[in-house]
């Protein structure tokens, strides 16, 4: 996303494009608070931010032809479908589940993953876990339920538990990138437990998979096909260009 976008006129625009657009200005807004912001900072913007993807998702309507046009001028799709998750680290459950909801056209298993993962991060393990029980038993993606189980786990300090599920995501990944993903989510989770010897060599040991792999040259990598401005897939929260990307 440029700052070009963002100081684009509405004039002329259809309804889409404007609701497209004040979603982007505010996903630039919270980028512009920086890292080091606190929840205190962020929180009212995280709102907006909400909000504003609620409503051009309501106004899109289930329309993926519309939306994939939108996506190419406004770069946003990717950085849209992480507010579900953002909006429940913020404590904004409610807000959370109404976006999840409405993104579902678009992204069915990763919404309903995410609005499992917001009563997890809302402290409803009960809820959280009868919903991920679901998901797994209905997934079109098995790898994306899977891996949002991992989250789940991983939110109610269930380490064990979201490492398991995060290594059958990895088992059923369908490409290099996804398994980039889940991989860097296995190392972060490995990390974030102390572990950081045995990471270093569980990233090397998939670089070497990767390697060995038939794909294309170039899809090996072990970092992770996603943009500058999108999430981390490590799941840390901050920007791709701040995390991992940096």
């Amino acid at each position: 996303m440029s700052d070009r976008t963002f100081r684009r006129s509405t004039a002329g625009r259809t309804r889409h494009e404007q609701l497209a657009a004040a979603a982007v200005e505010q996903l630039q807004a919270l980028d512009d608070l920086g890292v080091e912001a606190t929840l205190d900072q962020t929180r009212p913007l995280l709102r907006k931010l909400g909000e504003a993807t609620l409503s051009f998702a309501l106004e899109i309507d289930g329309d993926l032809a519309l939306l994939a046009k939108l996506d190419r001028e406004f770069e946003l799709a990717g950085s849209l479908l992480d507010v579900p998750a953002r909006l429940g680290a913020a404590g904004e459950t409610e807000l959370a589940v109404r976006v999840a909801e409405a993104l579902q056209f678009c992204a069915p298993d990763d919404m309903k993953g995410q609005i499992a993962l917001a009563h997890a991060q809302a402290g409803d393990r009960k809820r959280a876990l009868e919903l991920v029980l679901t998901n797994l038993e209905t997934a079109q993606e098995p790898f994306i339920s899977e891996f949002r189980a991992g989250d789940v786990y991983r939110e109610l300090s269930e380490a064990d538990a979201a490492e398991a599920y995060y290594r059958r995501s990895l088992a059923v990944a369908p490409t290099a990138t996804a398994r980039s993903e889940v991989s860097l989510r296995i190392a972060s989770l490995m990390i974030d437990s102390g572990r950081e010897t045995e990471a270093v060599a569980f990233l090397a040991q998939q670089r070497a998979r990767e390697s060995e792999s038939s794909e294309p040259a170039g899809s090996s990598t072990l970092q992770p096909r996603v943009g500058r401005n999108d999430p981390c897939p490590c799941g840390s929260g901050k920007k791709y260009k701040k995390c991992h990307g940096a």
